[in-house]
Order: structure tokens, then sequence, then C-alpha cells
């Protein structure tokens, strides 16, 4: 009796507030490969930016010479993910950033011109991989500032 009023309460609770299990997870995640043009790959800073609005970002920080990033809980929609040299951590290193641009599709060689940034769909459930900001070679103001 007393586990059945425990239950009902809580249904009851998760009710009011707009809650159900068949709701699922609300955010994903992306993974990918990182480098730098350098023997050393510093300590980055990789950021996911929403393309609806770039005051919305989810960011992780990488140790010098991480190869991988995976950025967790990020609500759905539609991203830039860039990865900043995060010259806090290692001032010996220039600032800088680089991207998952059009260019890194295209094989990063000489012939590859357009360093547009792509976009990255998260969707609820689900990790989106591949997705490398290897492209340090975009102009400057290419990438937005980071957040």
């Amino acid at each position: 009796m007393r586990i059945s009023f425990i239950l009902l309460t809580f249904f009851a609770v998760m009710s009011l507030f707009g809650l159900s299990f068949a709701d699922g997870p609300r955010s994903g995640s992306i993974s990918g490969n990182l480098s730098y043009p350098s023997e050393d790959i510093p300590p980055l800073r990789v950021c996911a930016i929403s393309i609806e609005d770039t005051k919305i970002s989810v960011c992780v920080r990488t140790e010098m010479n991480c190869t991988t990033y995976w950025i967790k809980a990020i609500p759905a929609g539609k991203y830039y993910v860039v990865a900043y040299v995060d010259t806090a951590s290692s001032p010996d290193f220039l600032p800088g950033a680089g991207g998952f641009t059009r260019a890194v599709p295209c094989g990063l060689t000489v012939h590859c011109e357009d360093h547009r940034l792509l976009a990255v769909d998260v969707s609820p459930g689900h990790e989106t991989k591949g997705i490398d900001p290897g492209d340090w070679y975009a102009p400057e103001g290419a990438f937005p500032p980071e957040p």
C-alpha cells in the first residue's frame, strides 16, 4: 500500500512538471579527432556553438596531445564545432582556432579553399561521430569568437 502511494505521488509530480518516461533523452553528443599544424597538439577548448544563437554553446577542455574529444549533453539542434587553443593552460602556443569546415571533408589540401563552417545536427540520444575540427587555415574572423 505504501509503495503504491509513493509511486502514485512520483508520477503525479512528474506529470505536474510535464515529464514522462516516454520523453527519453533530450540531448545528444558530438565526437571526433583533433589535430594541430605542429608536432604537438596544444590543450584545446572544443565547443559546439548553436547556429541559431551563438550565445548557446557546450564546450570541453582537452589535455596536451589529446587526439580525440567527446562533447556530451548537447541540446538537440544544429551546431558549429570549433577547437580553440587554450592559451591559459599552455601559454607557449599562440591563440588560434580550428573548425569543422567544408575544407575538412575535402581533405585539407591546397585545393580546398572553402573554409565555411559545416552545420552539425545533434539528435536526442544520438552521438554524431567523425566531426573533426581540423581546419586551422581559415582566414581570421571565419569562426565565432570563443564562448
